[in-house]
């Protein structure tokens, strides 16, 4: 295996988890004055700015469920799925 495809794979289960720890945080509510809610919601921010306009609506306080966190996610276990199916239909067909 290609050393980026290495450094890639970490990348998209990083990022996965960043949003997935956003989101039950939010569906906790977990108190956003503490230094690792801080943490957590400032790291995965730029990864849900582009579908912010989906919780536009959305209340500052108390117990959110973010419709663009939940897209992401599901959007990024998709293509890892995918990506894992086509990476073992290589390596079965002695392509790589």
């Amino acid at each position: 295996m290609q050393r980026w495809r290495i450094w890639l794979e970490w990348l998209l289960a990083a990022g996965l988890s960043l949003l997935i720890a956003r989101l039950v945080l939010l569906l906790f509510a977990a108190n956003p004055a503490q230094p690792f809610t801080q943490l957590i919601l400032w790291l995965s921010q730029a990864l849900v700015w582009p579908l912010a306009w989906l919780d536009a609506a959305q209340p500052q306080t108390g117990v959110r469920f973010e419709r663009g966190t939940f897209l992401l996610i599901v959007l990024g276990m998709l293509g890892i799925g995918i990506w894992q199916l086509r990476q073992a239909r290589r390596t079965t067909h002695g392509l790589e």
